[in-house]
């Protein structure tokens, strides 16, 4: 009988208390903390792909360690912990995915899954620390523009909340009531798009829901929020929500949440405009855009992920560091242009090696605006030991 399968969860080499271990991260965050597995755990792990019994992983063991044998009741006490770990796709864990989805389901707004881990759950402290940032801003750069949208991170603020304050800055300047905010759905949902009705509940108070352009925009394409609980720990529009508070705190402004899948799945080698499921939402997007006053586009999304926690062989350093430079370069200057279809081909050509996470939303976002060009405020690098994400800020003109 097959084993478990190791549920889709990133995994880096780390040292931690002078010992080799694996820390893994789950992106749909089911698993709350980062786990340390040891390299033994690790490896059995990476053997559980839903088709080996006990008998193929402990050969698979012997073979990539030598010939250390993996006695079947060491081989049950990994599997025991890796499930109580929830890292297996275990009955017991689909259990505890009912559970949490049906919590989310169930409750009347959106909660702030990550204050308290990557920003400050205080809202003293974080409008402190995102008046920090956006003080930083120097605003004579910004005279004049008053964008119809941005382009943001989604890196942590910790790293990347100088990078935020410059695109929310010029957000600041325009005539803003509603946001058509579009972020990076990373759980991989089966949809092109994914909509949540929740507002979001931050410790700077409730982000509504513009109901009115959500139930314009599902008259037109149907029902987007089939995989609605994707958005239950998805950073990538909660910390744009945050910076909305703070930004535009001076008016009421409402959301229209959206998670962006991987359009490649859909698209194959070509356009995504050459899909209809996907082209009819952009069209709706753009329509609502034209028609509603006030209406920007929010993209919230990073650039390159590369290093050997994301698989390359190339050791993170200045050589990375610049080779990755002028690589976002090609790709931003599409942005740019204002240039969708040469953005979606820049960054999607060879299979996206760079890993560019903002190839879909930033597609989606041109599209929608356009005709537009862009205006690159900022660039960064959050590179460490193990990787390197880049990202930028955008006003869309």
């Amino acid at each position: 009988m097959p084993l478990p399968r190791l549920r889709p969860v990133e995994m880096v080499p780390v040292r931690h208390d002078g010992r080799h271990m694996v820390a893994v991260r789950d992106p749909e965050g089911f698993v709350e903390e980062t786990v340390l597995l040891s390299p033994q755990l690790y490896l059995v792990a990476t053997l559980l792909d839903g088709r080996r019994d006990v008998v193929d992983v402990q050969a698979e063991y012997a073979r990539r360690t030598g010939g250390d044998l993996l006695l079947s009741w060491d081989l049950a006490r990994m599997l025991q912990e890796l499930d109580r770990l929830s890292l297996l796709e275990s009955e017991a864990f689909q259990q505890r995915r009912r559970a949490l989805e049906e919590a989310f389901r169930a409750a009347p707004l959106r909660p702030a899954y990550h204050a308290g881990r990557a920003y400050p759950a205080d809202p003293a402290l974080l409008r402190q620390e995102l008046e920090r940032y956006m003080g930083e801003v120097n605003r004579e750069e910004l005279a004049g523009l008053v964008p119809r949208g941005i382009v943001a991170p989604h890196i942590d603020p910790l790293r990347g909340g100088w990078c935020y304050a410059w695109a929310y800055a010029a957000l600041a300047a325009a005539p803003v009531r509603t946001v058509l905010l579009l972020g990076v759905a990373h759980s991989g949902p089966p949809e092109p798009f994914v909509l949540t009705r929740k507002s979001f509940q931050t410790p700077l108070g409730v982000l509504a829901v513009d109901e009115a352009a959500v139930a314009e925009l599902e008259s037109r394409v149907g029902d987007l929020t089939r995989w609605e609980t994707v958005h239950r720990s998805e950073h990538s529009l909660e910390f744009q929500a945050i910076f909305l508070q703070h930004a535009l705190a001076d008016r009421p402004v409402r959301i229209v949440p959206l998670l962006v899948s991987h359009l490649e799945q859909w698209a194959g080698g070509g356009s995504p405009r050459q899909v209809e499921e996907v082209e009819r939402v952009i069209q709706a997007l753009s329509d609502l855009a034209k028609a509603r006053e006030g209406t920007a586009v929010v993209a919230g999304v990073d650039f390159s992920h590369v290093g050997p926690r994301f698989g390359d062989g190339e050791p993170v350093g200045p050589v990375l560091e610049a080779r990755t430079s002028v690589r976002d370069s090609e790709a931003l200057q599409a942005v740019v242009r204002g240039d969708a279809e040469a953005f979606w081909q820049v960054v999607s050509a060879e299979g996206n090696p760079q890993r560019i996470d903002a190839l879909s939303a930033v597609y989606v976002a041109l599209r929608i605006l356009e005709p537009v060009r862009g205006r690159l405020l900022r660039y960064g690098q959050a590179p460490d030991s193990t990787g390197l994400v880049s990202f930028a800020s955008l006003a869309l003109l």
